[in-house]
């Protein structure tokens, strides 16, 4: 899990993807499970992360 959410740190930081489209190549099975993981193991949504961290 925890690879998986630093693999989403990382493409939320590059070129814009849909929320969808990181979670398919994270290897959650929809946007939400990761929205879920990523608030509950770093206190913030992949949109706010992707706000202040994004390229």
């Amino acid at each position: 899990l925890a690879e998986r959410l630093a693999h989403a740190r990382g493409l939320l930081e590059g070129p814009p993807l849909p929320v969808e489209a990181i979670a398919a190549a994270c290897g959650f099975n929809s946007a939400a499970v990761l929205r879920h993981h990523f608030r509950a193991r770093l206190g913030t949504s992949p949109a706010a992360y992707r706000a202040r961290f994004g390229g």
